[in-house]
């Protein structure tokens, strides 16, 4: 496991406070705004990042990530650029980075080269949607001797004994899908959604992390009443889009601030 995201977790945990984690695609905007992007957000107080490996047919995002992804896939993005950019960063900035990515291009280069690598650049985890839960334990000794996590995603639809099965396995924290569908949605808790929250949190062993249509400091405040922190992926990306190079730095960081509730 990620001793570095674990001790991360388990600090603010015993401080109190909640993590914020902000997803974004790797070259998107452009080819080489990924380390700026990543060292703003850090500056910015940002836990940790996800960063999406870009992928044709990303099947748990909606529109607006899937158009990055796009975008950054035409701007010639691979895995071997974003290990390449992760290990620059690591020159500067030990903020942990989870790599959120689909099997088809891991599987291109090979999943053992792909662990190899990851962990060489100083990935802390991994989240991989479409890797089934039995086939990614047959890699556990090799993700743990790698220092690598695993995260894997619960829904409000995942069977009680998948997530079971799933707390057993975890080694830092479970992201909760807060609703059903893609990301980037609108989406505020039903009398349904706040049972299951409420449910989830009493059965998990492991750190909560949720994510899937937060937007706003309403949405942090909401959610980190059942967890132990949110992902913020859309609107992050929305902001990106709109905002030229020379403000980049500047709206990051009033985005985090305006997210956390800071003035």
């Amino acid at each position: 496991m990620s001793k570095k995201l674990s001790d991360l977790i388990q600090e603010k945990k015993n401080k109190g406070e909640k993590l914020l984690s902000i997803f974004l695609t790797a070259g998107f905007p452009e080819m080489e705004d990924t380390a700026d992007i990543i060292l703003s957000l850090n500056q910015a107080g940002v836990d940790f990042i996800e960063l999406g490996v870009p992928f044709s047919d990303p099947i748990a995002d909606g529109p607006v990530i899937q158009k990055a992804s796009d975008k950054a896939i035409l701007n010639g993005v691979n895995l071997q650029y974003i290990f390449k950019t992760i290990a620059e960063i690591r020159k500067v900035s030990q903020i942990p980075i989870i790599l959120m990515g689909y099997l088809n291009p891991i599987n291109k280069m090979g999943l053992d080269r792909f662990i190899t690598q990851a962990s060489l650049s100083s990935v802390d985890a991994l989240i991989i949607p479409d890797w089934e839960l039995d086939e990614n334990q047959k890699y556990r000794d090799k993700l743990r001797k790698n220092d690598l996590d695993i995260i894997h995603l619960i829904a409000p639809n995942t069977p009680p004994e998948r997530i079971r099965m799933i707390d057993d396995v975890s080694t830092s924290f479970i992201y909760c899908v807060a609703y059903t569908g893609v990301t980037g949605q609108d989406n505020k808790p039903t009398d349904k959604t706040d049972k299951f929250l409420q449910n989830i949190r009493k059965e998990l062993s492991h750190p909560l992390m949720i994510g899937f249509g937060i937007k706003n400091h309403d949405d942090y405040v909401t959610y980190t009443n059942y967890a132990d922190g949110v992902i913020i992926g859309s609107a992050f990306i929305q902001l990106l889009e709109k905002t030229e190079n020379s403000q980049r730095k500047e709206m990051i960081n009033r985005f985090i601030k305006d997210i956390r509730g800071i003035n």
